[in-house]
């Protein structure tokens, strides 16, 4: 099974909620108000990393775009 690489920077949400409208397979809304993964594999300065499925490219693919703050990378 293939994976992508999800980079989320949390400390810098602003809790517009897009990405768990978008994926809510991979996020949630914590009780300060910002959008986290819901599966962190590691983390690394301000981002914290989680694996997404191949087949949720695109959904993944329209969190990152629609982000206003743009803290959300695939790779």
């Amino acid at each position: 099974m293939a994976f992508l690489t999800i980079a989320h920077k949390r400390c810098e949400c602003i809790g517009c909620g897009l990405c768990i409208e978008t994926a809510p397979d991979y996020w949630w809304m914590n009780a300060n108000g910002e959008a986290e993964l819901q599966r962190i594999v590691r983390t690394r300065e301000k981002f914290e990393y989680g694996k997404g499925l191949c087949q949720d490219q695109a959904r993944l693919m329209a969190a990152a775009a629609g982000c206003p703050v743009n803290i959300i990378r695939l790779g």
